[in-house]
């Protein structure tokens, strides 16, 4: 992480011994000093931050990745879009990421405990617990939601519900959100 210019930044906090991430932000060019200026292309919602960490700071600081791939994915993902559809990245662009709950631990299993056993859920978090942390999401003001549905393989023009299997980027073929996203962009 010598490099001064960077694509993946996020905030941390350490909150009764758990390190949390918030506001984490995939830049599809790097950038040596994000803002609140910068553009919002688009968020995709996560399980929880894996194992990717960063220096405790209320500052937007580097994202040391590790093996989390998530961030690296979805940079990937946005990258062949935008190559596929013929349009130019924007400068100072990032793709924000949300999560269920965002207590950092690459064992999911072991971070949901650790929120269970939390007293300050400050959080919002396949399975039954992980399910009614996705209402929240229902109120996210934008012009175009979308799922991939592994159940169809298909892309589902909506917010996923509870009850619907949305499809992590953990062994996800990547081609048809590429192929909607491009659509999109034009």
């Amino acid at each position: 992480m010598e490099n001064k210019f960077w694509e993946y930044w996020a905030t941390f906090e350490n909150i009764e011994n758990n390190i949390h991430r918030f506001d984490t932000r995939v830049y599809l060019k790097q950038i040596n000093n994000p803002s609140n200026n910068d553009i919002c292309l688009g968020a995709i919602v996560g399980k929880n931050p894996g194992s990717a960490r960063g220096a405790i700071s209320n500052d937007l600081v580097k994202i040391d990745l590790q093996r989390d791939q998530l961030l690296r994915t979805v940079k990937n993902i946005f990258e062949k879009a935008y190559k596929k559809c013929g349009k130019e990245i924007p400068e100072n662009s990032y793709i924000q990421v949300l999560n269920l709950f965002y207590l950092c631990d690459a064992d999911l299993n072991n971070a949901i405990k650790k929120y269970e056993n939390s007293t300050s859920k400050i959080d919002e978090s396949e399975n039954k617990q992980l399910s009614n942390m996705k209402d929240r999401f229902n109120k996210i003001n934008s012009k175009k939601h979308f799922y991939l549905d592994p159940r169809n393989d298909c892309i589902k023009e909506n917010i996923p519900s509870n009850i619907d299997l949305a499809k992590h980027t953990q062994g996800m073929r990547q081609e048809k959100v590429i192929d909607y996203i491009s659509k999109i962009l034009k």
